[in-house]
């Protein structure tokens, strides 16, 4: 089988201002003026969407003023089983083709509780959906951390700004190493009344578990990042984009601060601790009916 090669035709010699108006198109790079460079960090573009939630999820009859987002399965099948959760009825349920989300209402209140999707784009997304469906613009969300400094196992972080390793984020906000975790203070407020001991600190959002580096941890911690997740800075960019507001807060799981990943209660162990979470949650979602 032959194989064309299509050539550039090559003008003749003797045709020299021939050659050189040739060379000078085809042989010399184009200069980008600075204004036409854009990175892929550049994303955000406040023009018309294709897709909104909007339009793929109906408007529910119930309600709710306050929807806390669980990352735990097992926390959550046990709230189920003590029966202090009630599944609402819905048209169509949020989610993707990964499965469907249930929302669930505490007790006789207006406060929702879900199960989160771990990562941003998937905990973003269920945001928007839920607002939609049920009218809800408060969102508790809490979860677990990697401690990037020495902090015990087991204790409270109220981020304070995230570092945006990920890529939802620069779809809502411009673009910027950090963004500004807002309600941080009317957390901390709230820990204080209850005497929660805290850290206040920034986060590092990542998108990928497995290459949190060395050096990006140093750099991190050299710019005032206390501990690692997955969801923040996209949380925060999204709500302050459709004027929810978000309210995040995290317990320290793993330990990064040395040389040699220590997984501490990561996993099983965290089961008591995380009820306890819980329970500050629903606490401070009272605080904001």
């Amino acid at each position: 089988m032959k194989i064309l090669v299509r050539r550039k035709s090559i003008p003749t010699l003797h045709k020299i201002d021939s050659v050189k108006s040739w060379m000078k198109h085809t042989h010399t790079p184009r200069v980008r003026n600075k204004k036409e460079v854009n990175m892929i960090t550049d994303s955000f573009d406040n023009s018309d969407v294709f897709i909104s939630p909007e339009r793929l999820y109906p408007r529910n009859s119930v309600t709710l003023d306050v929807c806390i987002g669980i990352f735990s399965h097992k926390v959550m099948n046990e709230l189920i089983s003590s029966g202090v959760l009630t599944e609402l009825p819905m048209e169509k349920a949020p989610g993707s083709a990964s499965g469907k989300h249930a929302v669930y209402r505490y007790k006789d209140t207006s406060i929702g509780i879900y199960q989160n999707e771990v990562g941003a784009v998937g905990a973003s997304g269920l945001i928007e959906e839920i607002s939609v469906i049920f009218g809800v613009k408060k969102f508790i969300i809490f979860g677990s951390c990697g401690a990037l400094v020495q902090i015990p196992e087991g204790d409270c972080i109220i981020p304070t700004h995230a570092y945006r390793d990920e890529g939802v984020s620069y779809h809502y906000a411009s673009a910027s190493d950090y963004i500004s975790v807002k309600n941080a203070n009317v957390i901390a407020k709230l820990f204080d009344e209850l005497g929660v001991e805290y850290v206040f600190g920034k986060t590092w959002t990542t998108d990928c578990f497995y290459r949190e580096t060395v050096n990006q941890k140093n750099k991190r911690v050299e710019e005032g990042c206390v501990c690692v997740e997955m969801e923040c800075a996209a949380l925060q960019a999204v709500t302050n984009f459709r004027g929810y507001e978000l309210y995040q807060f995290l317990y320290t799981a793993d330990d990064l601060s040395k040389l040699e990943w220590a997984p501490r209660i990561l996993g099983d162990n965290e089961r008591d601790t995380r009820f306890l979470y819980f329970d500050i949650a629903v606490k401070l979602a009272k605080s904001l009916l």
